[in-house]
């Protein structure tokens, strides 16, 4: 068990900046996720959520205590129609398509509308999925409000 001074001096050893651009391959992949502004999303094939960034973070009002035990099903929406599977839906969408549209919900269950990439890793045998997500929520709201007009 490490105390929280321990963590302390890894993250900020982690967190050092980067003065030549030799260091760049010796970056920790999850610093490098973490840092970028987009929110990215790792998944297992159980839909289990291995890692969020930040940015997923501020779009659905989490923090990284509260993703121990995420999973998918904590992101979608109960109104599935009977006998599918969004998660596993979601999973083989996003591992061969890429920009596909998603109804999630955030922490307080608010409807969430994003585009997901197409899987960032590639090969056959990565068991897990690497997105970015896009937040469409607003545009989707106000082209809609633009169509009743």
């Amino acid at each position: 068990m490490t105390d929280s001074n321990t963590t302390g001096e890894r993250r900020n050893s982690e967190s050092r900046a980067i003065s030549d651009p030799a260091q760049f391959p010796d970056l920790p992949v999850t610093v490098v996720l973490d840092r970028i502004p987009v929110p990215i999303l790792a998944v297992d094939p159980s839909g289990g959520i291995v890692f969020a960034n930040e940015a997923f973070d501020e779009l659905f009002g989490t923090d990284r205590s509260e993703r121990a035990d995420f999973h998918l099903h904590d992101i979608f929406p109960d109104q599935a129609p009977e006998g599918v599977n969004v998660a596993d839906m979601f999973l083989t969408t996003v591992a061969t398509r890429a920009d596909s549209l998603w109804r999630m919900t955030d922490k307080t269950g608010d409807v969430v509308q994003v585009r997901a990439s197409k899987s960032i890793l590639r090969r056959a045998e990565d068991d897990l999925v690497l997105v970015a997500l896009e937040d469409f929520t607003d545009q989707l709201w106000n082209d809609h409000k633009s169509a009743l007009r």
